[in-house]
């Protein structure tokens, strides 16, 4: 029996590549708001830890998107590891000044929160959406 394929359109924009100087210079951008965002709010650990808690974050770049991780410690005694990272948001780069957005659900998979963005847009998407307060 043959197939048959159709091609439809989506709204799901073809990812775009960025050069090596590019992505240094954004990743400095969101490390500034990292650093005058995030690490501003960072509590420190209670008296008694028993739970994970953060104690950094940081940025990456995986293929075309930019992750935003948080660094938990792992203070029980039946902890693996003394610590894991995780990301909790990330950007994509779809066309010249203009990002989504993606929040990670308690499911591991990724949510758009925003589309079409440009980067000052979307630092103000993470102070205020509260999908991404840690």
């Amino acid at each position: 029996m043959p197939r048959q394929y159709v091609w439809v359109h989506t709204d799901i924009p073809p990812k775009c590549k960025l050069s090596k100087w590019e992505k240094q210079s954004l990743q400095a951008q969101a490390d500034r708001f990292v650093a005058e965002f995030y690490k501003a709010a960072i509590v420190p650990p209670p008296d008694d830890p028993r739970f994970n808690y953060i104690v950094d974050y940081s940025t990456k770049w995986h293929g075309a998107y930019l992750q935003f991780i948080a660094k938990y410690a792992c203070p029980g005694p039946n902890a693996l590891a003394p610590s894991f990272e995780i990301a909790f948001a990330r950007l994509g780069f779809f066309s010249r000044d203009r990002w989504n957005i993606w929040a990670r659900r308690h499911n591991d998979q990724w949510i758009v929160l925003g589309s079409r963005l440009t980067l000052p847009e979307c630092f103000e998407e993470m102070r205020t959406n509260p999908w991404f307060q840690l």
